[in-house]
């Protein structure tokens, strides 16, 4: 097993496909489809089509987790920005009742 790390920062227009030939291969294309480079990841022909399914499981169930970490961040961000935009709209609203003397 070989030891390695590679850190590529991915765009909106990043493409992920894969293929199912003899071999099958996953392709990241972090530059889109077709860009300038791509990361293949490919699972060897001596696997059993059991053992390809338990990787192909094991990469959807951490893609999966990501994603949704990733919209409830988002969603949480929302959250917090919606009630900061009430507060600040209740301040306005109590500061004119102040202002307007109808205190």
């Amino acid at each position: 097993m070989s030891s390695y790390s590679i850190t590529i920062f991915l765009e909106p227009r990043t493409n992920v496909r894969g293929s199912s030939l003899a071999n099958p291969v996953l392709y990241i294309e972090p530059d889109g489809w077709h860009g300038p480079g791509n990361i293949a990841l490919q699972m060897p022909s001596k696997l059993s089509h059991d053992d390809r399914v338990k990787i192909a499981e094991t990469f959807l169930k951490g893609v999966t987790d990501w994603r949704n970490a990733i919209v409830e961040e988002a969603a949480r961000e929302r959250t917090a920005a919606d009630e900061l935009a009430a507060a600040r709209e209740e301040i306005a609203r109590l500061k004119a009742e102040r202002d307007g003397g109808d205190a």
